[in-house]
């Protein structure tokens, strides 16, 4: 298992807020119910609720937390020629070296991801590639779960760990303080996804789209 998700260390325990309604997890749901030994990427902070319910259903899973990570300044690229180097992680983010260090499978691919809203939380350079890579690790026929919020602050851009359920419910834990670095047009979405037999998105009461790609 892969376990980039331990919290900072003095961290608190993760909060719980309301149950959040997703179609797009009921879509997801039904599909593990439906299909045997899938193998599944869920990103976040590491969940054993998520774990045990994966594995009841007779799935294997892998974990990765790459927000959290994501903000290390270790990422920001060299200066060159002397240059001030810059701080801005969006303007110099080193998207190849952060790749290789942390979305490196060891050959492994994959039935099911479950992104939820890990790009809003990401430098914007960082995003393309993140779908492009998610999408070489996604097996023919294989299920993306992603969720874009449409606004950049308000309460329901907290970001989140989403605790799987038995309904198209979600459980919804504090995941850390995190701002959304960039909201993202359905344009944007659907080039990023280029390359998927077929997208399906559906929007929530919150703002907030879902987004279910099958490559």
């Amino acid at each position: 298992m892969f376990n980039r998700s331990k919290r900072e260390p003095g961290s608190s325990t993760p909060s719980e807020r309301p149950a959040r309604h997703s179609r797009g997890w009921g879509d997801v749901r039904r599909h593990l119910q439906e299909t045997d030994s899938l193998r599944v990427l869920d990103f976040g902070l590491t969940s054993p609720a998520n774990i045990n319910y994966l594995t009841s259903l007779g799935h294997s899973v892998y974990m990765a937390n790459i927000v959290q990570d994501a903000t290390r300044p270790e990422w920001l690229k060299p200066a060159e020629d002397g240059a001030p180097a810059t701080t801005d992680l969006d303007a110099n983010f080193d998207v190849e070296r952060f790749i290789a260090a942390n979305l490196d499978f060891s050959g492994r691919d994959f039935d099911v991801i479950l992104l939820w809203d890990t790009a809003n939380y990401l430098p914007s350079s960082m995003v393309p590639a993140l779908f492009a890579r998610l999408r070489e690790v996604l097996r023919p026929e294989g299920r993306l779960l992603a969720f874009f919020h449409g606004k950049l602050t308000g309460p329901e851009t907290a970001f989140s760990r989403y605790q799987l359920s038995d309904s198209d419910d979600l459980v919804v834990l504090d995941g850390g303080e995190f701002p959304v670095r960039q909201v993202y047009q359905t344009r944007q979405v659907e080039r990023f996804l280029e390359g998927f037999s077929n997208v399906r998105f559906f929007l929530g009461k919150d703002n907030v789209r879902e987004v279910i790609a099958v490559r």
